[in-house]
């Protein structure tokens, strides 16, 4: 049904559309990157922890100290399989080519790389590549520990609340 406006243009209402509980669990998982504050203004994120908040959780610290090659696959997997680490091992891939590219002297380059896909998945603004690839380098533990706080806050349902506008939830035909 058209409704008539003021200059005289057809103004079309949409119309409910069904969609499945698959659809609406996905639609409910994406990951919401960026706040919304305005016709088309979108700002970035920030960091949710300082980078030497990086003492707290203890065990984090103790991991990201002793064993990072652990905290870097853990959070590796949170990012690019499971957020709730199903099918996670300790010793995969990615803790194994981790440890083997800080042997060899490179292992800077992953921590970075995977701040920097944090940073684009998440949109979370502020620093440059080369100042991640500095605290990559020279605060590799806090760095690590950094990443893995932020994969789990964005992932775990502890959103940000100061996103505000969402758009509401599609109406469900029964």
């Amino acid at each position: 049904m058209a409704q008539k406006t003021t200059n005289s243009e057809p103004m079309l209402q949409e119309q409910p559309v069904a969609i499945t509980q698959d659809q609406q669990l996905q639609h409910q998982q994406e990951p919401k990157p960026s706040t919304y504050s305005g016709p088309g203004v979108v700002q970035k994120s920030t960091w949710s922890n300082s980078i030497w908040d990086c003492f707290s959780p203890g065990q984090l610290c103790l991991k990201a100290t002793f064993c990072p090659c652990f905290v870097y696959g853990k959070t590796q997997h949170r990012l690019n399989r499971d957020p709730h680490l199903m099918g996670y091992e300790r010793f995969n891939n990615d803790c194994l080519l981790w440890a083997g590219a800080q042997w060899c002297g490179i292992g800077v380059l992953f921590t970075f790389l995977q701040r920097r896909q944090i940073r684009e998945k998440y949109a979370i603004g502020g620093e440059s590549d080369l100042s991640d690839i500095g605290l990559s380098w020279c605060c590799h533990c806090c760095s690590l520990i950094q990443q893995e706080k932020e994969v789990i806050r964005r992932t775990q349902g502890g959103e940000n609340m100061e996103q505000g506008y969402q758009r509401p939830e599609p109406m469900v035909v029964a």
